[in-house]
């Protein structure tokens, strides 16, 4: 084992969003030395693309501003002395028992890493998408500030929850809102689709894609086309909302050997990489992208850190697998 004066810290955390969060408070409390590194604003996409959204499950916290929510947990992740470090971290080492964050600024050694970077809006890749999305031209991924639609002609397209939201967000402020999903039925909650159907908050389009955003300046009309038929529609509008999903980033941990299916970390039942201490969980390491399966995910990601560094006379399974799912 190496000296303690080797290690910054027990465990390092990549990732500031509520999963990064949720793992820190509860490593801490056991008396880790934890450190958290985030390049952007705590809280990840929960701060910058939800901060203004109700968050309506998250157990223990009903109706709560998403902000509001990431201010607890700060506050609580200070009171147990988690360090919050605002570098950006650009890759990752790791030598014998030393797992290294290298930031943009500076090295870290750690004897444990928590991987929980989350994840980014998706991208269609269709013409115009990049022209608009810039300069508030008319595209966006999410709604962070509804006033921003007030009279506009919106599309939102989509089939989840995100999408959802979108519509119910700005109705009653937009001029007119469609919704456009490529399906015939959505996977988001049925009840607040259903909503949606009830109220007339939105003129649906069934089994379309988008295939072009066109405009001169600005956005001016999307171009759609039937999934089955090929056949193409124009709908004139003046804001797009494109809620596709979200995307995952593996590449500043190509050096360490993970094993990806080239979306997701690969781990176990207890949040195990194949890399001997190196845990991944939240939106990077799972297809349940909620705040309460990240903070559980993050809770059991601590508890085995802590026993695998500690190797308290409680922790029975100290052999890291061979085999994850």
């Amino acid at each position: 084992m190496s000296s303690d004066d080797t290690f910054h810290g027990d465990l390092g955390i990549i990732g500031g969003g509520v999963g990064g969060m949720g793992t820190a408070i509860i490593a801490a409390y056991k008396g880790l030395k934890v450190t958290v590194f985030e390049g952007g604003r705590l809280g990840g996409i929960v701060t910058t693309l939800y901060g203004r959204k109700i968050v309506e499950n998250y157990p223990g916290a009903p109706s709560i501003l998403a902000k509001r929510l990431i201010d607890e947990f700060v506050i609580q992740s200070q009171e147990v002395n988690a360090e919050i470090i605002d570098e950006r971290v650009v890759k990752v080492e790791k030598k014998d028992d030393v797992l290294t964050i290298i930031t943009n600024e500076n090295r870290y050694n750690f004897r444990s890493l928590v991987i929980a970077t989350g994840s980014r809006p998706a991208e269609l890749g269709v013409p115009g998408e990049n022209k608009f999305k810039r300069k508030d031209r008319g595209l966006y991924n999410f709604v962070t500030d509804p006033n921003r639609f007030k009279g506009s002609t919106v599309i939102v397209v989509g089939g989840g929850d995100t999408a959802i939201d979108a519509v119910r967000t700005i109705a009653g402020i937009a001029k007119k809102i469609y919704l456009c999903h490529r399906r015939d039925s959505f996977r988001a909650a049925e009840t607040t689709v259903q909503e949606i159907v009830d109220n007339n908050l939105a003129e649906i389009i069934y089994s379309h894609q988008l295939k072009a955003l066109e405009g001169e300046e600005n956005l001016e009309r999307a171009v759609l086309e039937q999934v089955e038929t090929k056949e193409e529609k124009v709908v004139e509008v003046d804001k797009c909302v494109l809620a596709v999903g979200l995307k995952t980033s593996l590449e500043i941990f190509e050096d360490i050997g993970l094993e990806t299916d080239g979306k997701y970390i690969a781990v176990d039942r207890e949040m195990r990489t194949n890399v001997p201490g190196v845990f991944a969980i939240g939106d990077i390491s799972s297809k349940y992208q909620l705040i309460v399966i990240a903070v559980a995910q993050g809770a059991v990601a601590a508890h085995n850190a802590f026993g695998m560094i500690r190797k308290p006379y409680w922790y029975k399974d100290e052999e890291w697998p061979t085999e994850i799912c």
